[in-house]
């Protein structure tokens, strides 16, 4: 087997998106309650790069952080169920937009820095790849195809 040799930095550097502006499609949502005892939705959010490839990230919703739950309705069309104050995880599934990525450095040197959702963008439509769209809903492509 042959390959290029990496840094363990270089290996870290190239699974993070640089800062900026993203499309996204969020595969999954599960209702769920913080450590503090906060009732609020976890998303699995697909976030496309340049290349047509992706990064999975996981984004937590709750009332805490109000600006980021009120854009994230907006962009994914459920401002009347935020304006009616009950959101169902599931809504929120297949949905797509634009999100800010923004890099989180780590304060333990044991884990890696990494991108989180900083906000969801309003009044800017995507759409993601059509191959890519009921692959990001089914899972298919997250899984190795060994040949054994």
């Amino acid at each position: 087997m042959r390959f290029t040799p990496k840094t363990e930095d270089q290996i870290k550097a190239e699974n993070l998106l640089p800062d900026g502006k993203y499309g996204f499609v969020i595969s999954d949502a599960k209702e769920k309650v913080s450590a503090a005892g906060n009732e609020m939705i976890e998303l699995t959010v697909r976030v496309y790069k340049d290349d047509g490839g992706f990064n999975l990230i996981t984004d937590y919703l709750m009332e805490k952080m109000a600006f980021k739950l009120l854009h994230a309705c907006d962009v994914c069309g459920l401002r009347p169920a935020y304006d009616a104050g009950e959101l169902i995880a599931d809504n929120f599934v297949g949905k797509e937009g634009f999100v800010k990525i923004k890099t989180q450095k780590s304060k333990d040197p044991q884990y890696a820095d990494k991108n989180v959702i900083a906000d969801y963008i309003v009044g800017e439509d995507f759409k993601a790849p059509k191959d890519n769209l009921s692959k990001a809903l089914d899972g298919d492509e997250l899984e190795d195809k060994i040949p054994w």
